[in-house]
């Protein structure tokens, strides 16, 4: 369980330090300085600096009594509610800013992400962003393990609920003799479709994905991806894709 916590408060992006006092103030209950600092095994004034950073992100509350600062944790509620909260102020400052904002399609453009937290980022905001009922196009090797590389089964869980909630249907294209590496309840969860290309084509560790006007190359192995935000670079790839989703053999899987 503990473990589990540490990894969902390190995709809210706390760091090591604010994971100890969080979780040594959740045991304590509402305690002073010195005695969160003893148990999250770390320095009084390096505590009492985590603790202010969390009461100004919301997430710990504290009072004066007798002179000694007493702290201690918001319902975990608040979590959801605060990021509730920071969705509903993007979608508002969306609409308030639409008629300035030019649209992404007058900018080509490429980025580089090269470490974990920068893909995770990428691909969660890519996630979120999608429209309802989008079709994702992707060539993927099963076994690479590219994704379990850069983040966790939690994190995971947390995509394919938002996938579900959007929609979102997937066609993968996968290496000829591959799909004997395939966990059926995996692809069932995560409403993909799949096929075997012809033999010949085998052997790749990267993956691509095609959506809408996007193109990406991903491997997790060094991490790296390679975005590309190109109407007509995304359109030749999905040609291609295609093309090479007629010629495969579809892949059916049980539950």
């Amino acid at each position: 369980m503990l473990k589990e916590i540490k990894q969902a408060l390190k995709s809210l992006e706390f760091s090591d330090n604010e994971i100890a006092v969080y979780i040594a103030l959740t045991q304590l209950g509402e305690s002073p300085v010195v005695k969160i600092a003893k148990k999250a095994a770390l320095p009084r004034t390096t505590a009492a600096s985590v603790l202010q950073q969390l009461g100004r992100s919301g997430y710990v509350s504290s009072h004066v009594h007798r002179g000694t600062t007493w702290y201690w944790i918001e319902s975990p509620n608040t979590i959801e509610r605060m990021l509730e909260n920071r969705i509903t102020i993007a979608r508002e400052l969306k609409g308030l800013l639409s008629d300035f904002y030019r649209s992404e399609a007058d900018f080509p453009e490429a980025k580089i992400f090269d470490t974990k937290a920068s893909i995770k980022a990428f691909i969660e905001k890519t996630m979120v962003t999608m429209k309802d009922g989008t079709l994702i196009l992707t060539m993927d090797t099963p076994g690479a393990a590219n994704y379990t590389k850069i983040y966790s089964e939690n994190f995971d869980a947390v995509l394919r609920n938002v996938k579900r909630k959007k929609k979102i249907l997937t066609h993968t294209l996968i290496p000829h003799g591959s799909g004997a590496n395939i966990d059926p309840k995996k692809i069932v969860a995560q409403a993909i479709t799949l096929r075997e290309m012809p033999a010949g084509v085998q052997g790749f560790q990267a993956s691509f994905w095609v959506i809408d006007d996007l193109f990406v190359q991903f491997s997790g192995r060094y991490p790296f991806i390679v975005a590309v935000r190109h109407s007509l670079i995304a359109e030749s790839m999905r040609g291609l894709f295609q093309y090479l989703w007629s010629v495969s053999v579809p892949i059916r899987t049980k539950e």
